[in-house]
């Protein structure tokens, strides 16, 4: 089980990264843009037309693309401080806890992206100055709460297999377990 939660978890990896690096380069041409809406209006007098537009549609891609390797990572915004003073099953089962509700709201939170979706694709939608269609940053917002949802079943697993053998390590979550000592913050 070891080996296939540590395959699932390098493939998904790849695709994590290569959304982070998408995000990244957005990130570079929205701030081009930006740029040249800055110096278009006060230099030249004539802004950018649609800036807004492409803005409003880039910055769902900049919000969304990078949050599954943020999880990979355990970048997030965590609440540990019961988890990291457990040991043993009791800091797998904490883990187990809290990854599986993050999952469930994941999952809540597709379905709904998904139905938004197919209400934008059907009933149409768009930009109000150059009529940019909405869906695409709806189907891009859903596609990345299913890779985050993947992200969180893989580490569900890995803290199920962690219940089943406290002592194993994991690469997944960063540390052997029971490895982390508590410390006082200084």
């Amino acid at each position: 089980m070891r080996s296939l939660i540590e395959t699932l978890d390098r493939l998904l990896g790849h695709v994590e990264r290569a959304a982070a690096l998408l995000a990244g380069l957005l990130i570079l041409a929205m701030m081009a843009l930006v740029c040249a809406e800055v110096l278009g209006r006060g230099l030249f007098n004539h802004p950018v037309r649609g800036s807004i537009d492409i803005i409003e549609q880039v910055m769902v891609a900049l919000v969304t693309l990078g949050i599954a390797y943020c999880q990979s990572h355990f970048g997030n915004v965590r609440m540990t401080l019961v988890s990291d003073r457990l040991t043993g099953r009791a800091k797998w089962l904490s883990e187990l806890f809290a990854l599986a509700i993050a999952l469930f709201v994941v999952v809540i939170l597709a379905k709904g992206s998904w139905l938004n979706f197919q209400r934008a694709w059907g009933n149409g939608g768009d930009t109000p100055e150059i009529g940019i269609p909405l869906w695409p940053g709806i189907l891009l917002v859903t596609a990345a709460l299913g890779l985050l949802g993947l992200r969180l079943a893989v580490q569900c697993a890995e803290a199920v297999r962690l219940i089943l053998q406290p002592k194993d390590g994991s690469r997944l979550f960063g540390h052997p377990a029971d490895a982390i000592e508590t410390t006082p913050y200084e």
